[in-house]
């Protein structure tokens, strides 16, 4: 609020206001002192914030600053002052104690200062430096008292009166509205401040002027309604340019009435309040930031005492360094680890001095920047060195400023810890690491090799075996021998299987072909693969199926093993005659698939390790049912590449067990899986080329194919076999990959190449089935790719494959001569 000396018309008669500015009360002691005797009002203030306040509700014929304050200097002071109309002419009489520096007084009177004066100051010459401007001041009030009073007397009337001063008042904008806020007149500063032209702005609404966001809230029509209602609504608020700059206004909106009582309309005068408001949001902010500055101040206080109370008791380097970073301290445990005497002279040294010598310049370029700078603060693992031995030791390092009670950085405090022993076992752990990565590397390529290995000897086995069912197909003894070799062969079969698979999950080479199914076509197709080892046992078994349909997206395949996996289990362990039940349900959006038994059952000492690698259930020979004990850790990670989960219970030995997995729902529209294919052998003979290095393996097979009615050739390597292809121009060839010399993958190519051999179906057959092998095969121009030992329904679905795509008139077809 102004008081009585706050306006030139009350100074002229009165006192008048001087403005004292310094942060030490002992120097506006003696200003106050010096200036006494002029006997004016004399205003002291210990900041540029508050000089600031004190020129928003004064008139001050002269203002004088110190140029050094805490916050913000004269000079900010000075510039903001220079930026609000209301202090923009003020003299400033700029006073330091810190000599004649020319940079600073050319910065002074940039600011518009009319005297910089050097500490200590005549009180003599300071007076009367300062009596002229009082003189002036009031001399210039006069002035415009005088001017004033001439202005008012030269209008005479009102319609004149009223002219004059919309033209010459161009600091307030004038706006007349209609009483649906349509714009009548534009007089005053409308046009400067706004940007529109009265030709523009008339006959648009008074809303061009707000903002978009007070447009949206209904802010003009609720301003024209509390004027109508209250007699006046205040405009304080951001406006819109016409060239979309926003500026503040500061101003009023009132109605019209006409002396009947009638609205007639609403006026609006406002001025451009921008300066003042950034001035006004530049100081709040710089309180802020000096009571920030406070508060970290307190906090670095407390800080170092703390940091002072355990630094002798601490075993870690705890040093202090000057914000130049020259060392003035470091506790006892810090000087041993750097090799420094007790008495040895600290200010020697520099904070990079400790670190080793290719750390210096990281810590120069980015360590010591980072604690000086806003972040305060930097942590890391460096190297220091210890300057009696030379020895480099790792270290962790965290590095902090330190603040006085005005936020000013005093200094640098440094914490380093020896980590040694840290990194030692780090290193050691990471080799141990890698002899784990390498051990389980080498186990997994071992178990994938021997897995391929195992199957080209199992080739020829299983092709023995089918010719010898179709030799003898009357014989009973035979058909018992041959029963019995079949399902040891099958169980065999199924063990290197199990080997592959685990190899592939182990390096993370399996891949999942997800399809659309349901946990009843599953289930059939689990139960079908397992048929011959629950009717070996004479088991009782159940179904239990849930009525509704349980939709899946899974790798049927996979999904089909995991249960045929349970269910050989189930079998496996469950004495002749005992009841296994394969039960599905539903659980929220959860397929539950459970199989139990009334068999051996599971201690509790077996159940911490059951799905482990090589982990059986009753270890000891007696209850041995052999196995490589990988099914069940097999079981568990296919489920879980499905996003389930398999869990198993049992109330101990001889009580049964029960094993269960959970697999998410399909909850869209799922397909119905297609019919398997028909394994029905094609009619028709076939020329069949076969090329196997393994002499036993290429000879049992073509035997097979002889014996179903085929004409075949077999050739050791993939010279002879391109050779054989060339004159014999087979229908269908078999090719082993792994040959000799030309490997299969070329012989496919060479045969693709070949226009006489068109039309031929190719097929590999091959020891590797993974899906990168597959991928190979599709690549070198193979139709399929079988895996050894290939079962009678894969070889018959091939021959019919042959024999659906062989057309008549195709020159393959055509006999030889």
């Amino acid at each position: 609020m102004l008081n009585e000396n706050s306006t030139p018309q009350a100074q002229i008669k009165g006192r008048i206001n001087i403005l004292l500015v310094d942060d030490q009360d002992a120097n506006l002691r003696v200003l106050q002192a010096v200036l006494a005797e002029l006997d004016e009002v004399l205003v002291s203030v210990t900041s540029g914030e508050q000089a600031l306040r004190e020129l928003l509700v004064r008139e001050f014929a002269v203002v004088l600053m110190d140029v050094h304050m805490p916050t913000m200097s004269g000079f900010e002071a000075a510039a903001l002052m220079r930026s609000h109309p209301r202090s923009r002419t003020v003299p400033i009489i700029f006073l330091t104690a810190a000599g004649d520096d020319r940079a600073h007084v050319e910065q002074a009177y940039a600011l518009g200062a009319v005297d910089y004066l050097t500490k200590p100051i005549s009180p003599v010459i300071l007076r009367a430096k300062v009596a002229v401007f009082i003189d002036l001041y009031r001399k210039t009030a006069e002035i415009a008292l005088h001017a004033q009073a001439s202005h008012l007397a030269a209008l005479r009337t009102r319609d004149e009166r009223i002219r004059l001063i919309l033209d010459n008042t161009r600091d307030y904008a004038f706006i007349g509205t209609d009483t649906d806020g349509i714009v009548t007149e534009w007089e005053g500063g409308a046009e400067t401040i706004t940007g529109w032209f009265a030709a523009k702005a008339c006959g648009e609404p008074n809303a061009i002027i707000f903002t978009p966001e007070d447009r949206a809230a209904g802010v003009p029509q609720r301003e024209m309604r509390m004027a109508r209602e209250t007699g006046r609504a205040d405009d304080k608020r951001w406006h819109l340019r016409r060239d979309g700059a926003r500026f503040f206004a500061d101003g009023v909106m009132v109605p019209l009435w006409d002396d009947t009582g009638k609205l007639r309309g609403y006026a609006k005068i406002f001025r451009d309040a921008t300066a003042e408001r950034l001035a006004a949001e530049q100081l709040e902010m710089s309180e802020l930031q000096l009571g920030e500055s406070r508060q970290r101040s307190q906090r670095a206080e407390e800080g170092m005492r703390r940091l002072a109370a355990v630094a002798a008791q601490s075993s870690d380097f705890i040093g202090i360094a000057s914000s130049e970073a020259r060392t003035s301290y470091v506790n006892p445990a810090g000087r041993r680890l750097a090799g420094l005497a007790p008495d040895a002279a600290l200010g020697n040294y520099r904070l990079g001095d400790f670190f080793a010598p290719d750390c210096q310049a990281f810590v120069e370029a980015v360590v010591l920047p980072a604690v000086r700078g806003p972040q305060a603060r930097w942590e890391g693992e460096l190297r220091m060195r210890n300057f009696e031995s030379g020895a480099i030791l790792p270290i962790y390092y965290k590095g902090f400023a330190v603040f006085d009670d005005e936020g000013q950085n005093i200094g640098l405090a440094s914490i380093m810890r020896d980590i040694t022993a840290q990194k030692q076992a780090e290193n050691e752990l990471r080799r141990v690491a890698a002899d784990l990565a390498e051990a389980d590397r080498r186990k997994s390529e071992f178990l994938a090799t021997l897995a391929h290995e195992l199957r080209n000897p199992l080739a020829p086995i299983r092709t023995g075996l089918d010719l010898i069912r179709m030799a003898a197909p009357g014989a009973p003894k035979l058909a018992k021998v041959h029963e019995m070799m079949d399902r040891q062969l099958g169980h065999l079969i199924h063990l290197v299987n199990d080997l592959l698979d685990v190899a592939r999950i182990t390096r993370g080479k399996i891949e999942l072909k997800r399809e659309a199914s349901d946990v009843a076509t599953l289930a059939a197709m689990a139960i079908e693969t397992s048929t011959a080892a629950l009717n070996a046992g004479r088991h009782a078994f159940t179904v239990e199926m849930a009525a509704d349909t349980l939709p899946l997206d899974v790798d049927v395949t996979r999904i089909v093993q995991v249960l045929s996996n349970l269910l050989n289990n189930a079998a496996k362990y469950t004495p002749a005659g005992g009841c296994i039940v394969l039960r599905a349900l539903r659980e929220g959006d959860e397929a539950v698939l459970s199989v139990l038994d009334n068999g051996v059952g599971i201690s509790q000492e077996d159940m911490g390790t059951l799905f482990d690698m090589f982990s059986q259930v009753g270890r000891s020979l007696e209850r041995s049912q052999g196995g490589l004990g990988i099914g069940l850790s097999l079981v568990r990670r296919l489920v879980e590449l499905h996003g389930g989960s398999v869990s198993a219970a049992s109330a101990g030995r001889d009580q049964g067990s029960t094993f269960t997995v959970r697999l998410p729902l399909h909850l869209g529209n799922p397909a119905a899986l297609a019919p398997p294919p028909s394994g029905a052998s094609a009619a028709g003979a076939l020329r069949v080329l076969v090329v196997d290095d393994n002499v036993d393996a290429g000879a049992t097979l073509s035997t097979l194919l002889e014996a179903l009615g085929h004409s075949t050739r077999v050739a050791p390597d993939g010279e002879q076999g391109l050779l054989l292809a060339c004159a014999f121009r087979p229908h269908l060839a078999f090719l082993d990959i792994g040959l000799p010399g030309m490997s299969g993958h070329q012989l496919a190519r060479a045969i693709r190449a070949s226009g006489e051999l068109d039309g031929v179906l190719l097929v590999a057959l091959t020891g590797w089935g993974a899906r990168a092998d597959v991928l190979m095969s599709q690549q070198a121009g193979f139709d399929r790719h079988l895996t050894k030992p290939v079962d009678m329904s894969a070889l018959t679905s091939v021959l019919a494959a042959a024999c659906a795509t062989l057309s008549p008139d195709s020159s393959l077809a055509k006999e030889q001569p």
